[in-house]
């Protein structure tokens, strides 16, 4: 490698994690003392990195005409991208906004009337969650100027957890790792939200033919931008003759059946489902029209589960379990799909052939994996949860994350979420009386990353991969895992420590009510609950998840056999999620254009209407970017 190239990766490497650091710096810091939603770092979506990234095309375009030599390259572009995914996870909802509020919010939130303190506290290992309650308090409401953070506290809970953490993302590494070239290169799927980062990479690549020339991009970008931009300044600066800006939105009711579905339009879901295949869009919002009837149904008949009510699950816990029968029947029809494939890796693992162009080398994805697996069943057992149901419990949440991962790749859903927790699954389906209440607490621990899964590793990991793949990019896996992995601990670090400074200082009660009020008492109160009254076995919810199973397995034999079959098996997987209930008009809205484009215009107007729907894309993520920006660093 030329000196010159290496200086290029060395300074690539460093603006991965300065971006990472700024990033979650900010993320955390709008919720601590905003205390309000932004979006930032919340979803699939990913709109911290797409903001990051289209600023740095746009650096990069600028000093490509100063000198060429001062032009970041497509390559390192593509690692930058891949790192920023993996650090768009931890803020929020995929670790930070659960972890330090669940771990001390079950000693916080105790009072005498839910009796936590005989219920759960006797439960919690000691080096999971501290103990000191008046430093918990702090915690909450913050500390008088000048005081002392008591770090001791907590560097043995952010080490244990921090590593439960790297164990994780090396299985989700390794997971995709094996399967990338299965999903991207022979089944072809769509990936549509890494349309956008693509897009901007052959921007850099070749500057005149960039979409970013487009006039029609920028009537997209300039119309979605303004609505995001014009309410932050509203807010922060109180413009009464603008007030708040927004799409109107609605409902649907039909009171007689129980029947309501939203009617909500945002431009960046528009713009998203423009990229979408025709059968996937429909499936998704038809779905969500005929499984909502199906609930209003259920409730009709009186059909339900003497089950409490469960975490992030539908009002009929049944509808969870079927969604979840059908996303495990879809990841068993990947895995039957891929079997040809999945034997030559295994091949090339042990040795029989050699490797066939993967990304990462199999034996090294091997390696990882199981040293992660490992260290996340020990993580399970010590906290309480024997080693079978350790293994069980992990085998389920790893499926999940596995085929929401495979949803998002063919959907490119920016909110796509898993139809419920995973916790309360294994509790339905063993009875919680078989795992007892130790190892119930245990699942209550696990709800820092299994609880609201909407943003995960295996998700953005799977969209890193499918941009730095190409060929002419001549990334190594190694050199792939570097740039991850240093994402991955920097913004790890800077999550945990943020939230910790950020809370002593200002008291994390002020924050953002869903993360540090509301969730720690939803999630304790179900582990709490199921304590007091443990339940068996339910059959209903078996038998629902056969039935979601079912409906999959046949609309998946329907859509592999006849080429025109009109609804794809992904919607009933996700169908009665709460984001998909938001957004499913906006996909019904792109689906609506894309197919009188395509009917009318053909495939030629289609490509020429794209820079529109990219526009609105880039518009809404650099709109509510530079919003949290302003929530993040002025607001307060």
């Amino acid at each position: 490698m030329p000196p010159s190239s290496r200086i290029g990766v060395f300074i690539s490497f460093l603006l991965v994690l300065v971006f990472s650091i700024f990033m979650t710096f900010t993320s955390v810091r709008t919720y601590v003392l905003y205390g309000s939603y932004t979006g930032l770092t919340d979803h699939f979506n990913t709109i911290g990195v797409v903001f990051l990234i289209f600023w740095m095309t746009l650096c990069t375009l600028f000093l490509r005409v100063m000198h060429s030599t001062l032009a970041l390259s497509a390559t390192n572009f593509a690692l930058i991208y891949a790192g920023l995914m993996v650090a768009t996870v931890l803020p929020s909802m995929g670790f930070g906004g659960y972890f330090i509020p669940l771990i001390a919010g079950v000693f916080y939130y105790a009072t005498p009337e839910n009796n936590w303190s005989d219920i759960l506290w006797p439960h919690i290992p000691s080096w999971a969650a501290p103990r000191d309650l008046e430093a918990i308090r702090q915690l909450f409401e913050g500390t008088s100027e000048g005081a002392a953070i008591p770090w001791d506290l907590w560097w043995e809970p952010m080490l244990w957890w921090g590593l439960f953490m790297l164990a994780f993302f090396l299985v989700s590494f390794a997971l995709i790792a094996l399967v990338h070239n299965q999903w991207s290169q022979r089944e072809r799927l769509a990936y549509p939200l890494a349309a956008v980062p693509n897009l901007l990479l052959d921007s850099i690549e070749k500057p005149r033919t960039s979409i970013l020339r487009s006039k029609l991009l920028w009537v997209g970008f300039f119309f979605a931008w303004h609505f995001p931009t014009i309410n932050a300044l509203d807010q922060l600066f109180d413009f009464e003759l603008i007030g708040h800006m927004g799409i109107p939105s609605g409902e649907i009711s039909i009171r007689q059946f129980g029947l309501s579905y939203q009617l909500n339009t945002d431009l960046l879901v528009v713009g998203l489902s423009y990229l979408v295949n025709l059968n996937v869009l429909a499936s998704v919002w038809g779905f969500h029209l005929l499984v909502g009837a199906e609930a209003s149904l259920l409730n009709y008949l009186g059909i339900s589960a003497p089950l409490p009510a469960q975490p992030h699950a539908p009002a009929n816990v049944l509808l969870a379990h079927q969604q979840i029968g059908s996303l495990l029947c879809l990841v068993a029809v990947s895995l039957w799909l891929g079997r040809d494939f999945l034997r030559e890796q295994w091949h090339i693992i042990i040795g029989k052939r050699n490797d066939n162009g993967n990304l990462v080398s199999p034996r090294l994805a091997v390696l990882l994996g199981l040293i992660g697996f490992i260290y996340m069943a020990g993580f399970l057992h010590a906290s309480g949860l024997a080693l079978g149901w350790s293994l069980v419990f992990l085998g389920i949440s790893l499926l999940v994350f596995f085929g929401i991962a495979r949803l998002l790749a063919q959907t490119g859903i920016g909110r796509l979420r898993a139809p419920t927790s995973t916790p309360p699954i294994i509790t339905n389906i063993a009875g919680s009386e078989a795992i007892g209440a130790q190892g119930v607490s245990a699942l209550g621990l696990s709800m820092v990353w299994t609880a609201d899964l909407q943003l995960f590793l295996m998700g953005t990991l799977a969209h890193a991969f499918r941009v730095c793949e190409p060929a002419r990019l001549r990334i190594s896996g190694r050199k792939l895992l570097v740039f991850l992995s240093g994402a991955m601990i920097v913004g790890l670090v800077t999550t945990i420590l943020s939230y910790i400074y950020l809370g002593y200082r200002h008291g994390l009660v002020h924050g953002y009510v869903w993360y540090f009020v509301m969730s720690p008492q939803y999630h304790w109160s179900w582990v709490a609950n199921t304590i007091n009254n443990p339940n068996p076995s339910e059959p209903l919810a078996i038998l629902f998840m056969g039935i979601g199973a079912a409906w999959a397995a046949l609309l998946s034999l329907a859509s592999y056999r006849w080429v025109s079959w009109p609804l794809h098996p992904v919607g009933l997987a996700v169908a009665l999620t709460n984001t998909v209930s938001i957004d499913w008009f906006g996909m019904f809205l792109a689906w609506l254009i894309k197919l009188l484009i395509l009917r009318y215009g053909g495939i030629v107007l289609y490509r020429r209407m794209l820079p529109l729907f990219i526009g609105l894309i880039l518009g809404t993520s650099v709109g509510i970017g530079g919003a949290s920006l302003l929530y993040a660093f002025y607001y307060y």
